[in-house]
Formats: C-alpha cells, structure tokens, sequence
C-alpha cells in the first residue's frame, strides 16, 4: 500500500503529535508529506521516516499553512501522486480541505487523526477561526472521511462536530521498557538531584504550560506536607518558567522540589526509573503520553479526570487500578491523593504500579496498533 501520512510541521519539538505522526508512518510503511511553517530551517532534522517537506511562506496570514497556495498544491500533487490513502494528522489549516479534495477527486480513501484538537477544551483558543473552519470544511471533511481516536472519550466529545461521519477508537503505540539496570538509573539520578535513597519521588513530565497545571502540582504537593517526600518537575517552558515554580516552594519545602527542564532519552528514563509515582493535573490530555509512559515504567499516577486515557482503565466498579483519578474539587482530591500515595506500603504501590505496567503491554502494544491500522484499510 501507498500511503503518505499529511501533517504540519514535522519536528520533534511538537512531542505527542510527531510521534503519533511517526507511529502512524511505522506502522502503515508510509512517508510523511509534511507542510512546514517556513519559520524555521529544518533541513538538518533527521526524520525518523522519509518525509517531504513543503513550506509555507512566512508571511503573516499563512505562516501556520493556513492556505495552500497554488505552488504549494503542485509540488504536493506531484508527490503524493499514485497514493493509495492519504492519513490527515490534525485540523484547521489548508493541508486537510486540499487532501480531502485531492482523495476524492482520485477516488482514494482518506482518514484524519485528530490528535486532540476537537476536544472543547482545545476548541476555546482561538474559537472563531476554529467554528469558521468547521463550518466551511468540516460536513465535507468528515463526512468522506475515516476518524480515529487514540481513546473513546476523545471520540465521544468530539461526536456532534462529526456530523454523522464514520469514527473509530484506536490507541496510540506505547513501548513497553526494560526495568534491568533500574536500579542503577534511580541511584545516580537521585544522586545528581541530591535525593535520599530512602524518599519517595512524585514526577511531573510535561510542558510547562497553563494547561498542564504545573503551578497547581507544585502547591499541591507543598500543601500535602509530605516530610520524606520530593517533587521532580520535568519539562520545557511554554508559558509558566522554571522561576516562577520555584518561587512556590515555601522555605520548609525547599531542596524537596526540584525543577530540572526537559528531559529526552535517557535522561527522561531515568527520571521516571528514580521515581515513585507520577502526577498530572492537566486540563486535558486526549491521549497522554507522559502518563501512558509512567504506567509502562510501572508508576502508580495521581492524574486528573482531563486524562481521556485513564478512563480506558476505570473497572466495572468505578475502581481505578493504578493509582488515584481525581474527580470532584481536583486541587483539595490532588493534596489527599499525594498524601495517600506517600502513605501507602511499599508493596501496595508496587501492586498499583504492576497493574498499569501490564495494562500497558496488552493494550498499547504497537503490533496491536499496526494490526487494527491494517484491518481499517483493508476494510
């Protein structure tokens, strides 16, 4: 099969939406038509699968490809000629309505992953061109297309602006890791951070950004008033700076909180094999794959009810297997759970831990990802 995933912006900096981007070429054995921002050089990025890059011109009304231009939709045609299905990675700009048409106009099937942007909470920025995009493009858009959804909540809030269009749920790949040499990676993470042998550790990974919530997390888990407990916040600026979290942290809690930026790699594995659990208090998270990670990692989380992924996990009973879902008052529900988890025996985190871990490595396989993504397009 041909088939080219279509996006914007390939770049790494982008985190879950480049590799969604990137599981979907993996697993469907496609290249990646990609209509760049034109605000920066990428030539040098080494693309995980073959990508062609078309850019926008950085003008001020087109900088985000809201247009293809007429160049624009030649180069792409030439390129994506003799396709067999075309894979539309998020929405609102020019390179959906111009795949949608060029599908239609070859009599090939098309599919969009949203990744998260129907969300309601998404929908709030900039709320007039997203409503005006819909109404212009969207019945069209939707109606020949096949939508996925990394979860069934996403789905579900996103179901009236389908408009009746055909939708399907599967979940994003996540790699199950190794654990040996865990306990090499925590000694010398926590060394480097100054962190007792003996303390439990609660990560935060994510952006630092409003909708993340890191604020929140930082107060909550001073309040919570935890002794032996430490706060490691992981993440890159995006609204919120590493000053202004550690201007949270109250004389009696400092040396317990530690704001230590973005972490990749090893570095990132490290982090989560020094840790105890994880928390996000995120508004939304459509997918998640900090917390999708912890879990492999076999953390027990403390997350909030924006994590769309942690409601695949409640049990017929309401019980939440591997860890704590906050509902009600979420700020007071983060502090009581924080207290919880520093509370819990040793051998009961790790139970909730294991849980997530083999949820994880049934669930989010990628060979189940690639086999469901196979069976759509044979369908």
């Amino acid at each position: 099969m041909n088939a080219w995933d279509v996006c914007l912006t390939h770049d790494p900096v982008y985190g879950g939406i480049y590799r969604s981007v990137c599981n979907f070429a993996r697993a469907l054995d496609s290249r990646i038509l990609s209509f760049d921002d034109g605000r920066a050089d990428r030539s040098g990025l080494r693309d995980e699968r073959p990508t062609v890059r078309i850019a926008s011109r950085p003008r001020l009304w087109n900088r985000g490809c809201h247009v293809v231009t007429s160049a624009m939709r030649a180069e792409a045609e030439t390129q994506v000629a003799g396709a067999d299905l075309l894979v539309v990675h998020s929405l609102f700009r020019g390179h959906a309505p111009w795949a949608a048409r060029w599908a239609r106009e070859h009599g090939r099937p098309y599919w969009s992953a949203p990744d998260g942007c129907l969300d309601p909470w998404a929908l709030r920025r900039h709320s007039l061109a997203k409503r005006l995009w819909l109404a212009r493009y969207g019945r069209e858009f939707f109606s020949g297309a096949a939508t996925i959804f990394a979860t069934a909540r996403e789905q579900q809030k996103a179901a009236l602006l389908l408009e009746g269009g055909r939708s399907v749920v599967i979940h994003w790949p996540v790699p199950l890791p190794g654990l040996t040499g865990r306990e090499a990676a925590r000694a010398a993470f926590r060394a480097d951070q100054g962190i007792p042998e003996s303390a439990r550790v609660l990560l935060f990974v994510g952006r630092l950004h409003p909708m993340k919530r890191p604020l929140e997390t930082v107060n909550a888990f001073v309040r919570a008033q935890v002794p032996d407990g430490h706060l490691v916040v992981v993440g890159m600026e995006e609204g919120v700076t590493r000053a202004e979290l550690e201007a949270r942290v109250p004389a009696a809690a400092r040396g317990r909180v530690h704001v230590v930026g973005p972490l990749a790699g090893e570095g990132l594995a490290a982090a989560f094999q020094a840790s105890d659990g994880f928390v996000s208090l995120s508004h939304r998270e459509n997918f998640g794959y900090s917390f999708a990670e912890a879990l492999a990692y076999g953390l027990p989380a403390i997350v909030s009810t924006g994590h769309d992924l942690a409601h695949e996990l409640v049990g017929p009973g309401g019980e939440f297997p591997c860890g704590w879902l906050l509902d009600g008052d979420e700020a007071e529900r983060a502090v009581e759970a924080i207290r919880d988890w520093a509370a819990v025996p040793a051998a009961r985190l790790a139970a909730l831990g294991a849980a997530g871990r083999a949820w994880v490595g049934d669930e989010l396989a990628f060979d189940r990802f690639r086999d469901r993504l196979r069976a759509l397009a044979a369908s």
